[in-house]
């Protein structure tokens, strides 16, 4: 139990790491958008569209990263991860929908970010970069 504990205080650590940088890349992709006058939920949409790829290959490379090496890269494992993180688009999408007229866009995408962030890593981890896997070492 300790090891598993460890294990994923680790991988949420290394996840937030990732997470800054590609937090940041996924609200400025969202900000222009609704500064250019796009509706909010759209915004979500295209700002997820442009950064669930990086996060894709950051993840791999360091979140779930193993001793043997980083997770192997591949279009299926994108599919897989793509397919485990639109449950957080649509929950996300859903919060800047209905709370961005009553808080504003930008509050209600700084809310929907905390609500996704621990599925985002759980539907990774237990999803997609699951432990034994291959890595691009081979093993």
């Amino acid at each position: 139990m300790r090891d598993h504990l460890h294990k994923h205080g680790r991988g949420l650590f290394l996840f937030g790491l990732v997470g800054v940088a590609n937090t940041t890349f996924d609200f400025g992709v969202y900000s222009v958008g609704v500064l250019l006058g796009v509706a909010p939920a759209l915004a979500n949409i295209i700002a997820f569209a442009a950064t669930n790829p990086f996060s894709y290959v950051a993840n791999s490379r360091v979140t779930f990263r193993s001793e043997a090496g980083p997770a192997a890269l591949s279009f299926r494992g994108y599919g897989k991860f793509l397919a485990a993180h639109l449950l957080s688009l649509a929950i996300s999408t859903g919060l800047v929908f209905w709370l961005a007229p009553v808080i504003g866009p930008f509050l209600a995408k700084a809310l929907a970010i905390a609500v996704t962030v621990f599925i985002n890593y759980f539907a990774s981890a237990l999803l997609v970069f699951k432990a034994g896997e291959k890595t691009e070492a081979g093993s």
